[in-house]
């Protein structure tokens, strides 16, 4: 850890002096404004005079302002907003002056002709960029009332499955964050904190399929970056959204979202209050693998769960100066979920014999508290784009899971035989993160780069499982069952990234170093893990602009995926007492080597062919226990997954007032591993699926959307995916003074999402079908108040960007 943090900060201070090495670059300087006062936020572009190639972009400040710094030559202006058409200024030549002022650029607001149907400033529901696919979802609908994850199950290429694991084209240990931030929670702590989320706080959906050195190397399976809202005017504004929905139960979301800028600071905040009821059904046909006495257990299981969710934020930015910016910021999560659930198992010598019947009805109970508290700094270090971000965090996150299962076993005529195992669970789990980030930017000149960055996160767990049977006294601890499990890592990283432009042709090339240290230690057995391990994690990243319409992009990089916290605890959670859930000590991390090449046409139509082969891979697995006839699920360690994937994506403008995207990816997926519970896996599948999402334009006031999704057969760790399909559709009424709008939504309109599964390991003999309330109906209404001249809040990327996504499975 010395060492590499050594050597990033002398590569850090002996960098510093270089920018005197930057040429003397011309200051470009405009007003962008419409007839009656300045645009704040307006784009503006920078092209060269003699090719079209795009030079440079800029925003316009508060005032209407922007400024470029370039050299000698011929160059044009684009200026655009949104509500505007865009405008070019006249021919610019440069010749060496120092500054150059640019004549006002007067943007006219986009016309609404009230005989023809105008989309006004509308944004486009999918944007492919270099780097990345946005998923605009206020341009969306149907997806208005949505919470975050079921929204989420709308984006391209996004597959949430039965268990609520979320997959990337055929990838998993995909690495979710929010406005850049690592949750550093589990992938199930990761799936509540999605479902406590409305759509209503969220802008965009950004899914990276390959992200550079800068991102966490965490992330195996890519990035799905998740944009919140933002108040983003001058003065005092906000916006209030009001929901409520019905899936056989009624349910509310509602978020509130205020901000105050003036002169020298920001402050903003949000808050959001939910509450959602569902019902989950689960159908199991097994056979044990006992070869003498085999036995068919055919499961029912029925959950009804409701949940309550907090979140909130606030925080301020002071700002020092033009250049200098502090702030902090605090967020919150509060979320309480009660579920009663029914389990019917018949059990027998065939599926259509019944020999008993297993009942087990059970309670659920669980509560989790995550907070997390921000300290962070901005400097622009000089003119020509020197910066430097500094981020302390500190993150708190209290969990418990209280259950309670009662098992009986009846006769094939319903007559009660005899109690089987009647027991409860406590689970309270607390962990605690710190994290230092700081990251470097230095513009050699106007055509390289250097950016370096350290990082170090250190991250302590106690988990205490508590088990108890009862018996005739009352109920007794059961020492065979109950664990304390601690865990502690500490993680040291650095990395730097060379960023240099020759004409049209963009490079990247970036290098990560990360240590780990971690140590699991289970105090009821006196068994520790010690590992530490330091891995680099190179990436490469070129592009080549043939011209504004046509760019082609390639990518590298080697990723990391860390087992979650909790799936190292060797915890047992029942379903009943034959089903059960089991974490795994020794579970190690896998790592994956990643290419993507992709084709941009008109900055909308893209295909992407990518490769990724991953090692030692972490899956969640269904197995049976022969010698106590029951299934458990687990994760365990294959020995490779390698996945080829076509990506296109087709934008479609069939009329004025009809368009739709198409999303189609194509992989093959094969999985290995030559000794997975005594029997040799090695499974291959071809996988397409599209989405298509058209969006209506019915008038100035009414639009509306329909979405559909559609899977051929896939294989998921061990399991076979049968074909499914979904669609959503959703209309929009914009209020005449554009200050809020009313929002119809129905998902999963034909109630298909109920996927059906089975077994692809020998000697592991089951098939599965599971189906809830996925159908739903949900109006929300938002109102936006205060000033709309638009100024963008901060964003920031805290240190917590990586070990959330890990807290507790």
């Amino acid at each position: 850890m010395k060492t590499i943090f050594t050597t990033a900060l002398l590569c850090l201070f002996y960098l510093l002096p270089l920018t005197s090495f930057s040429q003397d670059l011309i200051s470009v300087e405009g007003l962008v404004k419409d007839d009656k006062q300045s645009i704040p936020a307006a784009t503006v572009l920078l092209y060269s005079g003699i090719d079209s190639a795009l030079v440079s972009t800029a925003m316009t400040n508060e005032n209407g302002q922007y400024n470029f710094k370039t050299k000698s030559g011929s160059y044009y202006i684009v200026a655009t907003s949104m509500g505007y058409n865009k405008v070019n200024s006249k021919p610019i030549k440069l010749n060496g002056e120092k500054n150059f002022s640019v004549p006002a650029l007067l943007l006219k607001e986009t016309s609404n002709n009230l005989n023809e149907v105008v989309v006004t400033a509308a944004r486009p529901v999918l944007e492919r960029k270099a780097d990345k696919l946005v998923f605009n979802l206020d341009a969306t609908p149907s997806a208005a009332g949505l919470n975050a994850l079921e929204a989420l199950r709308k984006a391209p290429g996004v597959v949430v499955d039965h268990n609520e694991n979320i997959s990337l084209s055929g990838k998993s240990n995909v690495l979710v964050t929010i406005d850049g931030k690592q949750t550093y929670l589990s992938q199930e702590e990761v799936v509540n904190l999605l479902k406590s989320m409305q759509s209503s706080e969220i802008e965009s959906i950004e899914i990276m399929n390959n992200p550079g050195a800068r991102y966490e190397a965490n992330s195996t399976g890519g990035v799905i970056n998740i944009k919140t809202k933002k108040n983003k005017a001058d003065g005092f504004n906000g916006n209030i959204a009001i929901g409520a929905g019905y899936n056989k139960r009624a349910s509310s979301n509602n978020n509130i979202n205020l901000n105050y800028r003036k002169n020298f600071f920001n402050t903003f905040g949000s808050y959001s209050y939910n509450t959602n009821k569902w019902e989950q059904n689960l159908l199991i046909d097994r056979v044990t693998p006992n070869v003498d006495n085999r036995l068919y257990f055919s499961q029912r299981n029925t959950d009804t769960s409701s949940n309550k969710s907090h979140n909130f934020k606030v925080g301020t930015d002071f700002f020092l100066s033009d250049k200098h910016t502090v702030g902090f910021l605090v967020k919150g999560n509060i979320y309480n979920r009660e579920e009663d659930s029914f389990s019917r198992t018949n059990i027998g010598g065939s599926l259509g014999q019944t020999d008993s019947i297993l009942r087990t009805p059970a309670r659920n109970e669980g509560a989790r508290k995550n907070f997390s508290y921000n300290l962070n700094y901005k400097g622009v270090l000089d003119t020509a784009g020197q910066e430097l971000t500094i981020d302390a965090d500190y993150s708190t996150f209290d969990g418990d899971n209280d259950a309670f299962y009662q098992n009986r076993f009846f006769r094939p005529d319903g007559t009660f035989f005899k109690n089987g195992q009647i027991y409860r669970s406590f689970a309270p789990s607390d962990i605690n993160i710190k994290a230092l980030k700081a990251d470097y930017v230095l513009p050699l000149n106007k055509k390289l780069k250097i950016e370096a960055g350290l990082k170090y996160a250190d991250v302590e767990s106690d988990n205490n499982f508590i088990f108890e049977n009862q018996v005739a006294a009352g109920w007794l601890g059961d020492p065979n069952r109950s664990n304390r499990f601690k865990y502690s890592e500490e993680v040291s990283a650095a990395y730097t990234t060379f960023s240099a432009t020759l004409g049209k042709l963009s490079v990247q090339a970036g290098l990560r170093a990360e240590r780990t240290h971690s140590i699991g230690t289970s105090v009821t057995m006196n068994e520790k893990i010690d590992r530490k391990y330091t891995n680099l994690f190179p990436s490469v990243f070129v592009s080549q602009n043939f011209s504004e319409n046509s760019v082609l992009n390639f990518s590298y990089s080697r990723k990391i995926n860390r087992p979650n916290y909790q799936n190292l605890n060797p915890f047992m959670y029942y379903l009943d007492q034959y089903t059960y859930n089991q974490g795994n000590p020794n579970l190690r991390p896998e790592f994956a080597t990643n290419f993507e090449l992709n084709y941009l046409f008109k900055q909308k139509y893209s295909v992407a062919l990518a490769y990724t082969h991953v090692s030692d891979v972490i899956t969640q697995i269904l197995l049976q226990n022969a010698a106590l006839n029951s299934m458990y699920q687990t994760n365990l360690n294959l020995a490779s997954d390698d996945v080829v994937s076509l990506t296109l994506n087709i934008p479609v403008k069939i009329t004025k007032w009809w368009n739709f995207n198409n999303n189609i990816v194509a992989y093959h997926k094969q999985l290995k591993s030559p000794n997975l519970n005594g029997f040799e896996l090695n499974s291959k599948q071809f996988t397409g699926n599209i989405y298509m999402q058209h969006n209506f334009t019915l008038s100035s006031s009414w639009s509306a959307d329909a979405s559909f999704f559609y899977s051929t057969p896939q294989i998921d760790n061990a399991l076979n995916l049968k074909t499914f399909f979904t669609s959503d559709a959703g209309l929009r009424y914009n209020f005449p003074n554009k200050n809020g709008n009313l929002k119809l939504g129905v998902s999963d309109v034909f109630h298909t999402q109920k996927p059906r599964i089975s077994s692809n390991l020998e000697g592991n003999e089951y098939t599965l079908k599971q189906w809830g309330t996925s159908t739903s109906v949900r109006l929300t209404y938002t109102q936006r108040f205060g000033k709309s001249t638009v100024k963008s809040a901060r964003d920031r990327q805290t240190a917590l960007d990586a070990e959330q996504k890990r807290l507790g499975q």
